[in-house]
């Protein structure tokens, strides 16, 4: 049986992830978070469980290493942007010791992962689905409020938020930050969409879900969604996922606008709507796997049209 390990279980993300690893069956699943087990109703979901340290701290490489030893760990699937990028980088160590990452490649990663950067290479490359950023505050102060902020390297919808006018982003953000530690954008109103991308370098095999969003709750997480298929969309995440050289599995979320689609950001992760693509007919956890192994993707038919929902439910955990 092979070992598969799952970090931040406390997430919507990676319970999906362990939910749908539970699904395939013959995989012993140990899951991981910063909190205790009492406190993480997925723990229930796995056969193990481990209390972890945070993933951005600067020994977290070696504890992981020596964890992933010591348990055997055949394949590693993590959901946190920041903990991402971190494996991405040190890909070769984990396979020295026999443990595959489950995530994206380390360029698409560091491409995506840092949204000032991201937002210029869209802005050089694919400028119709930009949406505009202001570098300095002497350049915002040009702008047509309202104005959308978020950090450079966020984590979920942390720190995002809208701002009304020029004195509220003087008192909301250090000039010195702006361009740097915080991204200044354009407000920009649409419908929410969402796309789920698999691409498999070595097959030349991609796929991709679109889903719109129905509801969404103040996490940013779709709890309602409709599965659909618009070509126009579906080349631009093609491109995307080319150009960026992807090999793995990521998301890319957009606004739906009257003036065609704007990118938001591309998280390269999978997303807390991992089960709606794997009910659809893409299972994305199955095919991170055969990708990491080497192997050819699996897909199945394209729900187009399906909707799907969730809801919370309460667990003893005692």
């Amino acid at each position: 049986m092979k070992t598969a390990l799952v970090t931040a279980i406390g997430t919507v993300t990676a319970t999906a992830v362990v939910r749908r690893l539970k699904a395939l069956g013959g995989y012993h699943i140990i899951g991981a978070d910063i909190n205790a087990r009492h406190e993480i109703a997925t723990s229930l979901d796995v056969d193990e469980y481990h209390r972890f340290p945070l993933a951005v701290s600067e020994d977290y490489i070696p504890f992981a290493l020596d964890f992933c030893k010591a348990h055997s760990v055949d394949y590693y699937y993590a959901v946190i942007d920041r903990e991402v990028v971190n494996l991405a980088r040190n890909r070769e160590r984990f396979e020295a010791v026999g443990t595959r990452l489950c995530v994206v490649n380390r360029e698409f990663a560091e491409a995506c992962h840092f949204k000032d950067a991201f937002g210029r290479w869209v802005t050089r490359n694919m400028p119709e689905i930009a949406i505009r950023s202001y570098e300095s505050l002497d350049e915002a102060r040009d702008a047509v409020f309202p104005l959308f902020i978020k950090p450079v390297e966020g984590v979920g919808s942390s720190g995002c938020r809208r701002i009304d006018s020029l004195e509220a982003l003087v008192t909301a953000v250090d000039a010195d930050d702006i361009g740097r530690r915080v991204l200044v954008q354009d407000f920009v109103e649409g419908r929410n969409i969402t796309v789920d991308c698999v691409r498999n370098r070595k097959t030349g095999q991609v796929r991709q879900i679109q889903r719109r969003e129905l509801l969404r709750n103040a996490n940013g997480c779709g709890i309602a969604v409709e599965i659909f298929h618009d070509p126009e969309l579906e080349r631009i995440c093609g491109r995307l996922m080319e150009e960026l050289d992807l090999n793995g599995v990521c998301n890319m979320e957009f606004f739906d606008t009257p003036k065609g689609y704007r990118i938001i950001e591309i998280n390269p992760r999978f997303s807390a709507g991992t089960l709606y693509t794997c009910m659809a007919g893409v299972d994305t956890v199955l095919n991170a796997m055969r990708i990491a192994d080497g192997d050819p993707c699996e897909f199945g038919a394209v729900a187009v049209g399906a909707h799907f929902a969730e809801r919370y439910e309460p667990y003893r955990m005692d």
